[in-house]
């Protein structure tokens, strides 16, 4: 069959509705509650394995009119801190309660003179920075807070030109923030009003312990949510910090479904009173569905040139664009600000800056750090940082208006534009209420680096720290030629020429892949439903399943990701140097070593051949005396930058059985098939989803219901066109 014919004709559907949903057999109990803008929240009981928690049902259509006064009312003795927002970010202060501590003599010691302190006792018992957030025992039990999410389609304008085909969270680009508190249980509904697409909801960089089943990865854990239907996610927030949810059914993220969140807690550095900002979203932006621009990447291998950037969903395309419309963010003269980066594009790493100010970063992911000053930071699609900046005490001496640009610059090669985009995409005004719009528009002092790379690692110091030991799989001796394809720990990022089941189309066509082959799901048969054949499904190339076994389990695994190798004995895989923002579900990763040197060597090389570094890192050498590898308190987070003709080392310690997901954060990669997925301690998995395995076999029947009616289907005359990427 000819490509054109599975893709010349897309057919799309504009559809806005909510769909309604009937109340459970009971309600848990409440505070009093918000008072809905559209709609009610529907209340449902919460799961029997859960304590009691007290529930704040909050509706994310708007913060207009809310009145703190008429959301809590507090129990006597119940302590309670309050989060630090902006008077710019609505009304509402967020008021983090735990009433579990009642009586207990806690009280908030979260000020401006000590943000590493959150409740502190009459005896001097402390819940602080310095408090083991990986121990479900050792932090702070706050309440359950239930959101509700709308899936629907909708043109959007974000830069003044309309994406006809929008897909968004409750009618918003970017979707609602959702806010919540150090140790609250997170409860979110998700109901899908799409008309041709499934949908799923991952909560990036959530550690889901013992929680697999909520990722919100379809095909892993669990099935799409089909159109009509719904389905409630339900997580502990152990860490502290911002992350964003996004859709992880095939592209549609790169559509506009995603949103930010955040989970107030205590930082490593101090900042004023009330001057924590909503998250900074910085994206790429094209003017075209994402699902429109996916044929080409299958024909050519490559990413498609995106068009704009913007900030918060506010970007400038074409003529008339003003400065007065750009994203703006108003500082206080002297005053010390905190400001959250969060990388939601497609497809683009940027170096964020402030022109002629310098910031103090204090956390990476979900990785409180202790502080560091700089005036730019690298920051890779899925990576998040907080940072402070201190407004200038005369900031109308550099600038005579008191503007001051924000800049979101693409790194070279890792990105792609047509032409170059405005990357002057926001301004600090210390004056809001100053009509003019003078801001100078010189190149940033002392300039940029630009290069395709990662925050060195050595700035990134953790503030709990992790010692990481030898890895359990990885043993001397050990070759890698005669491992099973499950139990490897090297992988091999390169592009494919695959063809045939399952892939669609099934003629010869370019693919990204890791691993065996490029990877790809199905949207019917989640892997944490097929663990009972499991001997069965690890021998499916496509699946490329990695497994970490009983007897591994809260031990060291350490994987090698290359981006560049050279096939010994030829090879069907292509292998030239891409950069690869790597993302990990279920684990923060140690950071054991990062280089853009080629792990074999390279003859490819016009200046001559170039010595690959592989032979530093045999398994004989795979160990913590290695001197090339830092074991002591290494930098860690979710997200790392594989370099372009380089490799990285990595460690996570196996203690979350699940089914887990390790991809490429550019959108048409994961989708293209650049992911393996890990089976963590298959035999404990099962009890960790038990309590909800009716739940999540209802929804994969109603996917099934749903997708076996061809006319629910785009292309009904061609069914198999319907899954044409990996899926995710």
């Amino acid at each position: 069959m000819k490509l054109n014919a599975v893709w010349t004709t897309i057919v799309y559907y504009f559809d806005i509705f909510s769909l309604g949903s009937s109340p459970g057999d009971g309600q848990a109990p409440l505070q009093q509650l918000v008072e809905p803008h559209i709609k009610p929240a529907i209340v449902r009981p919460p799961h029997p394995h859960f304590k009691p928690l007290d529930v704040e049902v909050i509706t994310l259509d708007s913060d207009e009119g809310r009145d703190d006064s008429k959301i809590y009312m507090l129990q006597d003795g119940t302590p309670v801190v309050i989060a630090p927002k902006h008077a710019d970010e609505g009304p509402s202060h967020l008021k983090c309660q735990y009433p579990s501590l009642k009586d207990k003599g806690f009280k908030s010691c979260y000020t401006p003179q000590s943000r590493n302190c959150w409740l502190r006792n009459d005896a001097g018992f402390e819940y602080g920075i310095d408090t083991d957030y990986e121990d479900e025992s050792e932090i702070p039990t706050g309440i359950l807070r239930k959101f509700i999410l709308d899936v629907g389609e909708q043109p959007i304008s974000p830069d003044r030109m309309t994406l006809e085909f929008g897909k968004v969270f409750n009618r918003t680009y970017p979707g609602p923030w959702i806010e919540a508190c150090w140790g609250d249980t997170i409860e979110v509904e998700v109901r899908n009003g799409l008309r041709w697409n499934g949908t799923s909801v991952h909560w990036h960089g959530f550690r889901q312990l013992r929680n697999s089943h909520m990722d919100g990865v379809n095909g892993i854990t669990e099935c799409p949510i089909a159109p009509g239907d719904s389905f409630t996610y339900r997580f502990k927030a152990m860490q502290y910090g911002s992350a964003w949810y996004h859709s992880h059914y095939s592209l549609q993220y790169g559509d506009g479904m995603l949103g930010p969140i955040t989970i107030y807690g205590p930082s490593t550095a101090d900042f004023d009173e009330d001057q924590s900002f909503r998250p900074i979203l910085m994206t790429d932006w094209n003017h075209r569905s994402v699902f429109e621009d996916w044929p080409n990447l299958l024909v050519k291998g490559t990413a498609p040139e995106m068009t704009n950037i913007l900030l918060n969903g506010t970007g400038q395309f074409g003529p008339g664009s003003k400065v007065e419309d750009k994203y703006q963010l108003n500082f206080t003269a002297g005053t010390t600000h905190k400001l959250i980066l969060i990388n939601t594009a497609v497809d683009t790493a940027f170096s964020f800056s402030i022109d002629h100010h310098n910031f103090t970063v204090i956390e990476a992911d979900f990785v409180p750090i202790k502080p560091y000053t700089t005036d730019n930071i690298k920051v890779g699609i899925g990576q998040r940082y907080h940072i402070i900046v201190k407004g200038h005490d005369k900031p109308y001496e550099k600038e005579r208006a008191g503007n001051y640009w924000i800049r979101t610059i693409p790194l070279r090669k890792c990105s792609k534009f047509a032409f170059g985009p405005d990357e002057q995409s926001g301004i600090i005004r210390y004056n809001p209420k100053e009509s003019r719009n003078t801001i100078s528009f010189s190149e940033p002092e002392g300039g940029i680096d630009t290069s395709c790379a990662d925050e060195h690692k050595d700035k990134l110091v953790p503030w709990h720290e992790w010692q990481v030991k030898d890895p359990v799989n990885i043993k001397p001796g050990m070759d890698l030629a005669t491992l099973p394809n499950h139990k490897q720990y090297k992988f091999d990022v390169g592009i494919s020429k695959s063809s045939g089941p399952p892939y669609v189309p099934e003629e010869e066509l370019s693919r990204w892949a890791m691993h065996t082959a490029p990877f790809r799901i199905n949207f019917s048969e989640p892997t944490i439903l097929q663990l009972d054949k499991y001997d069965s499904i690890i021998d499916r190339p496509y699946l490329d399943i990695i497994t970490i076994d009983e007897e591994e389990s809260d031990q060291w695994i350490w994987m090698v990701i290359t981006g560049y190798a050279i096939p010994s004995g030829g090879g069907e895989r292509s292998f030239f140097p891409a950069a690869h923002p790597m993302h990990l579900h279920g684990h923060d990763f140690a950071v054991l070593f990062q280089t853009d040197h080629p792990w074999d060597d390279d003859d490819s090389s016009p200046g001559g051949k170039i010595p690959g570094w592989g032979e530093r890192f045999t398994p004989e050498k795979m160990n913590c005396d290695n001197e090339y590898i830092d074991c002591n308190n290494p930098a860690r987070r979710d997200v790392i930058l594989l370099p372009a003709g380089g490799f990285v080392i990595i460690a996570f310690k196996a203690d979350n059985p699940g089914t887990w997901i390790f991809h490429c954060h550019i959108a048409f990669h994961a989708s293209s098939g650049l992911a393996i997925q890990i089976i963590e301690n298959r035999h404990k998995i099962h009890e960790t989803f038990a309590k909800d395995e009716a739940d999540i076999r209802e929804r994969c029947e109603n996917w099934d219901e749903w997708f076996s009616n061809p006319m629910n289907l785009w292309d009904y005359q061609h069914p198999k066109h319907f899954q044409d990427d990996s899926g995710v």
